[in-house]
């Protein structure tokens, strides 16, 4: 999870404003396994916002 998320903030970060930036911060405090079910589609233990981010992260394509 780490190099996708790596992957994810390098190509949006010069993109965000403020208010996506703090969504951002929020995204990257929740555990990997949250992270790796919300991205694939699984259940989570965490109740994932509708916002700019959880979209952009839900949709990116990562190539490793």
């Amino acid at each position: 999870m780490d190099k996708l998320l790596g992957a994810f903030t390098k190509k949006y970060i010069d993109e965000l404003n403020n208010e996506d930036l703090a969504d951002l911060e929020k995204l990257l405090d929740i555990d990997d396994a949250n992270l790796y079910n919300f991205f694939n589609g699984l259940v989570t233990d965490f109740k994932f916002k509708d916002n700019k981010i959880n979209l952009l992260y839900k949709n990116f394509k990562y190539n490793d």
